[in-house]
């Protein structure tokens, strides 16, 4: 288990994708494994980032990324705004382009990236898990 804290800086993610390399050369994950889950916490990161909070103070998002068994987890907790980005329905990617609504794209791709996905709102924070199931 690898555990990091960081502060709502765009400039952070790269610690966290250090962080899943090292964990995926470690445990000798397949780098595709490895590579779906770097979008989807990039895209998860770079919203709490943009979007969590309502002011430009530095706050602390907390992540554990872990393998058990035949699992690759991550668990994202900020103190931000609560926000649960499965409550947003699915985008329509069939329709064309400009009768499409703004946002939905990046969760929908994390969606599609990885087997589970949960949300919950714990002691006034937002806890995002996120699992890739990998064969060995």
């Amino acid at each position: 288990m690898i555990e990091i804290t960081i502060v709502n800086q765009g400039s952070e993610l790269a610690r966290v994708a250090g962080l899943l390399d090292r964990l995926g050369a470690e445990r000798h994950l397949a780098p595709e494994i490895v590579a779906d889950m770097q979008v989807a916490m990039d895209e998860v990161l770079t919203n709490i980032t943009k979007y969590a909070y309502g002011d430009k103070a530095e706050h602390k998002i907390h992540i554990c990324l872990r393998v058990l068994d035949n699992v690759l987890e991550a668990v994202i907790e900020d103190g931000g705004a609560p926000f649960d980005p499965l409550a947003i329905s699915a985008p329509a990617v069939s329709a064309p382009l400009h009768q499409r609504r703004v946002g939905g794209i990046g969760i929908h791709f994390v969606r599609n990236l990885l087997d589970e996905v949960t949300y919950t709102r714990i002691g006034g924070r937002n806890r995002l898990v996120l699992r890739k199931r990998f064969k060995t």
